[in-house]
């Protein structure tokens, strides 16, 4: 099996058979479905260490997904994360629209004044698939697009960095705990100046902010993770949530 099925036999339970594979995939798939449309399904994966890391809210049409990080958390792949992990395919020229919702919960405790690294959505390079690359010896980058959360003026904030050395940053863009935030990432892809994007926050017509250079590390599609994924110093009880996660392919002007 592949590292994404071998964890998700180490979270859901061991499977025994090959047969017993699909009961594995069908209970990941169980959270997927609460937060994204039935296209997206097979491009997407949970990444947590353990069942406590997530949760189905809600009811009926109104489920949505919660990710959790517990003070004193398992690390997985080797960071503290409870993500969702969305591997749209496209091609470098391509320009793909990610937008989601989330919330965090009244009384969202943050890691200020540290206000170490917090990440909530990232967008990250990975193996060469058509060239046979594997993840073994493959160099660690840092995402070229992230999303991050912090405290600022007593306020949460979100904020965006943006470059193959995350050395565009924009923000602090306040939100309201207990309350639902709009947000999405327009993304004209490519290693080169042409690289662009357009961060929108609350009205999803606009962006807030467009940010331009190159923004691929390799000339392979790069992955959305959208959750929690944070300094493993930070030792809070911490939960997210997602819904009406959507990804389309923009037409060429």
């Amino acid at each position: 099996m592949n590292r994404i099925s071998l964890l998700l036999v180490a979270v859901f339970g061991s499977v025994g058979s090959k047969a017993a594979e699909p009961q594995v995939r069908e209970r990941e798939l169980s959270y997927l479905r609460c937060i994204m449309p039935e296209s997206l399904l097979e491009f997407a994966h949970v990444e947590v260490a353990t069942l406590e890391n997530i949760a189905v809210l809600g009811e009926g049409t109104r489920q949505h997904l919660g990710l959790h990080l517990l003070p004193a958390p398992k690390k997985l792949n080797g960071g503290v994360r409870a993500e969702v992990s969305i591997d749209y395919p496209f091609r470098s020229g391509d320009t793909v629209r990610y937008a989601w919702r989330f919330k965090v919960p009244d009384g969202f405790q943050s890691d200020a004044p540290k206000n170490r690294w917090w990440i909530i959505g990232q967008l990250h390079d990975q193996p060469n698939q058509n060239r046979g690359e594997t993840w073994d010896g493959f160099a660690a980058k840092s995402p070229p697009i992230l999303v991050s959360i912090g405290e600022l003026q007593g306020k949460l904030a979100i904020g965006i960095a943006y470059g193959l050395d995350q050395s565009q940053q924009r923000g602090p863009y306040f939100i309201e705990p207990g309350i639902w935030q709009s947000v999405a990432l327009e993304i004209h892809w490519s290693q080169n100046a042409d690289g662009k994007a357009s961060f929108y926050f609350g009205d999803l017509s606009k962006p807030v902010t467009v940010l331009e250079g190159p923004n691929m590390h390799n000339d392979y599609q790069h992955y959305l993770k959208l959750g929690m994924y944070r300094h493993p110093d930070i030792a809070t009880d911490n939960w997210i949530y997602l819904d009406d996660l959507t990804i389309t392919k923009q037409k060429a002007p």
